[in-house]
């Protein structure tokens, strides 16, 4: 869009002194002869903008310009291309990457050789290629308003065919969610992408419905399961699990070795699957109606085995 592209230049005239038109068409996928009709659009917007002619001339914009604070910094730049860069890997979208690579080149090399006081590794959430087609496939048609079908695995394992309306995609704890309209519930849902078992997507569009980005609650706005305050006895190893996940202010010292918390977990397979994953780190310090549904759950994967 133009005014994207507008607001682009200028991010990229306050990092660089000098740019090219030719790089600038380059960079934003359009002709030299729109790059020039952008810059007499700044100019008429009292953007101080000007041109330098021969090899080593290009476009700029004059250094005693006041920037409005509330233009992104070179430092608000440099942290947001390093949040990204960290998750390219999972931004399947072509779109999404051309983005963030023409946010780099807007950085130009002002900090070349530099080394960013922050980096995020993200290799060990690399996901198949199942994933990531789903991804791109869901974020086409969110941009083209095309209806999907699902073939949905709930969290209980009932398996039902929904068709929605897609809206916003969301990547969260190592998860990717897809936000929209169910056509079955006539209401918003969220979907845990790793639960469709099948997707469709139909040349058939939808007018969009006012949407806005809704709290994550991957349980689609169910009711939620009854919670439980859970007195754990843990050791060093679980610490950093539950300081993690509850906060460091939910655990005191009981010994030299081990350390009591109180945690409010599902009383439900979801509770008692958390408290598996810590193994022979963590053990239920108090009876009462969550320990005994852990019991039974435990009896129950035991009678797998007789």
């Amino acid at each position: 869009m133009k005014i994207e592209r507008l607001i682009g230049i200028i991010m990229l005239l306050l990092q660089r002194e000098l740019v090219s038109a030719a790089e600038m068409a380059t960079m934003f996928e359009v002709t030299k002869r729109t790059i020039y009709r952008d810059i007499d659009t700044l100019s008429m917007a009292n953007i101080p903008i000007y041109t330098m002619p021969g090899v080593k001339g290009g476009i700029g914009i004059m250094p005693t310009y006041k920037v409005d604070k509330k233009l992104l910094t070179s430092e608000d730049l440099t942290a947001i291309i390093t949040g990204l860069s960290g998750f390219e890997q999972l931004l399947s979208s072509s779109d999404i990457k051309k983005t963030l690579l023409k946010m780099k080149n807007m950085m130009g090399h002002t900090n070349e050789g530099a080394t960013s006081a922050i980096s995020l590794d993200f290799s060990t959430l690399a996901m198949k290629q199942e994933f990531n087609d789903k991804v791109e496939s869901l974020h086409l048609a969110i941009k083209k308003h095309q209806f999907v079908t699902l073939i949905y695995i709930d969290r209980d394992g009932n398996e039902t065919m929904r068709q929605i309306e897609p809206y916003h995609l969301l990547f969260r704890n190592r998860s990717w969610y897809l936000q929209g309209y169910s056509a079955e519930r006539k209401d918003f849902r969220t979907f845990k992408l790793s639960r469709i078992l099948n997707l469709e997507v139909s040349a058939k569009t939808f007018e969009p419905r006012p949407f806005r980005l809704k709290p994550f609650t991957p349980s689609g706005g169910r009711a939620s399961f009854q919670m439980a305050e859970v007195s754990i006895v843990i050791d060093k190893i679980a610490r950093e699990q539950i300081a993690l996940r509850f906060g460091a202010d939910t655990i005191e010292p009981l010994g030299k070795s081990q350390f009591l918390a109180k945690v409010m977990l599902p009383n439900h397979e979801a509770g008692y699957r958390f408290l598996l994953s810590l193994g022979k780190h963590v053990t239920i310090h108090k009876t009462g109606d969550f320990y005994d549904g852990f019991i039974s759950y435990l009896k129950q994967i035991q009678s797998k085995y007789e």
